[in-house]
């Protein structure tokens, strides 16, 4: 029971923390990234953000399945080494994932890349100017899942004690 309330409580977190960066991401810097400005409800100056709800199993599931094991895998190598790795693992796991959801769903939330000429693939399922920002990311990632494994025993006792 303890491990299924430790995995939903960080599935959770993820899911929260990852939807709230892409937020801040597409108001900030996406249009740089694709290298054109995308089209907008509002003007800028009302920093609409952006996501789709298809990214909920990937911030979730891929934190819980994917990223602790790697980082587990890695934690002691050398910070060029970490960086490498997720630049390069990020990017492709987000064009496994754009992929999959294209053959499901005709669809992939973030298929403005296509009109990017920083795609990688006809479909751009993701984007050359994406691979330095991941691995970045990679260390955020790597903040977020420590602090949420360190928090995870405290949450699973508050869960009981609602329960």
């Amino acid at each position: 029971m303890d491990l299924i309330l430790g995995s939903f409580f960080r599935f959770f977190f993820y899911v929260c923390v990852g939807l709230t960066l892409e937020i801040i991401y597409s108001v900030t810097s996406i249009d740089l990234a694709c290298g054109f400005s995308l089209p907008r409800r509002l003007p800028k100056k009302y920093l609409e953000g952006f996501v789709s709800l298809y990214m909920i199993p990937i911030h979730g599931f891929g934190m819980l399945f994917l990223f602790e094991p790697a980082y587990q895998l890695i934690k002691n190598w050398p910070f060029w080494g970490r960086y490498f790795f997720y630049a390069l693992t990020i990017t492709l796991m987000e064009a496994i994932s754009g992929w999959i959801y294209l053959k499901i769903l005709g669809l992939y939330s973030w298929d403005y890349y296509k009109d990017s000429k920083y795609k990688i693939f006809k479909d751009g399922l993701t984007l050359w100017t994406l691979l330095p920002q991941w691995g970045i990311a990679g260390f955020l990632m790597e903040f977020n899942s420590r602090l949420l494994n360190h928090l995870t025993p405290s949450a699973i006792e508050f869960i009981k004690s609602l329960l």
